[in-house]
Parts: C-alpha cells; structure tokens; sequence
C-alpha cells in the first residue's frame, strides 16, 4: 500500500505583485517537485484588493496549474485579513505562510517542511541577516525583544510572515486588526510547541516597501493587548484591580502627608496645597472607576467563555404523578451570573480552551 502523502498549503497574500507573480510561482513549482514524493502541495493565492494586475495574472496561472486557488477580496483588507481568508480557504495537512514579493525564498521551504516532521507545531522563519534598511531593523529589533520579554516566547524573529504551520493549529487561530506579526505569540498560548529556522532575506527587489518608523507605535500598542489577551483575558481583575490598588495607594500617601502638614505644623494643608489634594480625589475616583471595570469586564468575560448557561433561578426537585425526585439528571444547577464547574471543567479558562469547554452541553 503506497502511503498518503501528506497535502501542503501555501498561502501567498499578494498586493499589486504582478511583477514578481510568475518568477515566484516558478521557483516554487521547482522547489515542490524536489519534494513531490513526500507531498503533495497547493497554492492558495490571495488578492488582497490589488489594483495592477495580479488579479489576472494570478486566474491565468490557475488556469494553467490545478493546484493554484484564487481567492479575491472585495477590496484592501491588509496583511492579517488577507493571511486569515488564505488560512480559512488552505486544506492542508502543513500551512506555509510567505510573503509574494520575492523578499522570502521558496528554497527554503524544506527546511521548515523538516522541523515539521521532527514533531513541532509552529516553525517561524528568522532573519539572522537582515538586508532592509535600519529604518526597519532597529524597530523590528526593538519589538522583537519586548515581545520575548513580556511573553515568554523564545523565537528572535516574531515579525516575519514566512512560517509554517500544522493544519489543526493554524485552523484555531483568528485574527484580526495587524496581529499576524504576532502568530507565534497566539500560537503559544493555543500550546503548539515552536521553533525557528534561519532564511535568507533581500531587499524588496520590485516596488517599495509600505513598513517605516511610522508604524512602530501602532506596534507597540498591538503589543499592549496581545499581553492583556494572553495573560488576563479570562482574569481581567488581576489588571484593573491593581491599577485600581495603585490609585488609592497613591491618593493615601498625599492625603497622610497632607493630614500630617496640617497636625504637626498647623498649615491649612487643603487650602495650600490644593492641587496635590485635588491629585489625591482624581486617583480616588480613578480608583474607583478602575475597579467597577474590572467587576463589569468579569462579568462580560463569563457571559463570552459560557453564552446563554446561566439561568435566574434554582430548582430544587421536581414532583411528578406518583414520582418525586430530585433534580433531573442532566440540569444544571445554575444561578446569575455564576457557572457551577464539572468534572472536566473550570471557570475562567485560557482562550486556547475555549472551544472545548465554552459550548453548551
């Protein structure tokens, strides 16, 4: 019996790549049939709203090649929709992710095809020599770093999109806003063991390249909320509850020290130092604020991981003819707002367990 051979996905989001389309689906046709006796492969392009001609340029080398697929979006997305739809629409055992501008080079695809079959989930691409600009790399650089700092995560580079995946990995995964940059942090927490393979990388050979130093804020903002959504999620009191801590700690010490002024040195401290006792209400109230959220954040964080469980009442039997009984096996004993757990379950779960214990039983 011949064994099956296991079906790859190459997922190629492009963007008035019309120039560099063809030479790059060439190079990978010469790649994947080193490798066609190990598996079998499929291109998933997608249009990402291009305005050039890649549209045709891609439907003429589907026509030609039946392992291409042509998605088209209705217009630009961005990098994360585009990545998300090539996922959604991939049937592959193993997903590869790669830029199509050339930067990225086909021939390093059996390397990553190798980690796979060593037994990791997630193999990340990293670019030891980098070619771009230091308008680029000291960003990248920097990011990098504060992402293995406040993550845990291991890999030097996070940033590059030439990846690849394990199917029932990469099918878990939902992203949005320009959180593809951050796959192997979403990864992690979904538990897939990772690991990284050195890559050549070039200068964008056509065209300009869309990344400056103008989105390293929004960067580091994006990495605000992946710590938040990896870490506090399911707890988002551990957050506003010390931010809330912090408030009132520091309004006390203005108000001990405003208090001593006043007895030790009979200075009408509230008069004369208004401005550190009107600093002293803000955080007061700030404090305040911060806890209410948080309380109202641990109430919409159980309504998302349990939607439509829990009930308003508690019943305590149930009185048919001739039969009287305690509670229906099966009916859970639920009252608002609070989820009673079961063997197996557990209030509060990370997001990767989501799908399991989330869905009504």
């Amino acid at each position: 019996m011949v064994p099956r051979r296991e079906l790859v996905s190459i997922v190629l989001p492009v963007y008035n790549e019309a120039a560099t389309l063809s030479q790059l689906i060439e190079r990978l046709d010469r790649v994947m049939r080193t490798m066609s006796g190990r598996y079998t492969f499929e291109f998933v392009l997608v249009d990402d709203g291009s305005v050039d001609e890649t549209l045709d340029t891609a439907r003429h080398l589907a026509a030609v090649d039946d392992r291409i697929k042509v998605v088209a979006l209705r217009r630009n997305y961005g990098q994360t929709a585009a990545l998300q739809v090539g996922f959604d629409h991939a049937d592959g055992d193993v997903v590869i992710s790669m830029d199509a501008d050339l930067q990225h080079f086909p021939e390093d695809i059996p390397a990553f095809l190798d980690r796979i079959e060593q037994g990791y989930d997630v193999v990340c691409g990293w670019r030891s020599d980098r070619r771009e600009g230091l308008a680029r790399r000291w960003p990248s650089k920097a990011a990098n770093w504060l992402v293995r700092k406040l993550t845990g995560l291991t890999v030097h580079d996070v940033g590059t999109t030439f990846r690849a995946y394990r199917g029932d990995v990469v099918r878990q995964l939902r992203l949005l806003g320009e959180h593809h940059r951050f796959i192997p942090v979403l990864a992690k927490n979904l538990g897939a063991t990772i690991t990284e393979v050195e890559i050549k990388n070039i200068e964008r050979p056509v065209g300009n390249s869309n990344y400056g130093l103008s989105r390293t804020l929004n960067v580091l903002l994006d990495i605000v909320f992946l710590v938040f959504y990896v870490k506090y999620l399911d707890r988002p009191i551990r957050v506003f509850g010390r931010l809330a801590l912090a408030c009132f700690g520091l309004a006390a010490i203005i108000l001990a020290v405003l208090g001593f002024l006043t007895i030790a040195y009979h200075v009408a401290a509230v008069r004369e130092r208004s401005g550190w006792f009107l600093l002293a209400l803000v955080l007061l109230v700030s404090g305040v604020q911060f806890l209410l959220f948080g309380l109202v954040s641990e109430v919409v964080v159980r309504m998302y991981f349990y939607p439509g469980q829990a009930k308003p009442y508690l019943v305590r039997s149930i009185s048919r003819s001739g039969v009287s009984s305690g509670i229906v096996p099966g009916e859970r004993s639920e009252s608002r707002g609070i989820v009673p757990s079961e063997p197996g379950e557990s209030i509060g779960l990370a997001p990767s367990e989501r799908s399991e214990a989330g869905a009504p039983r």
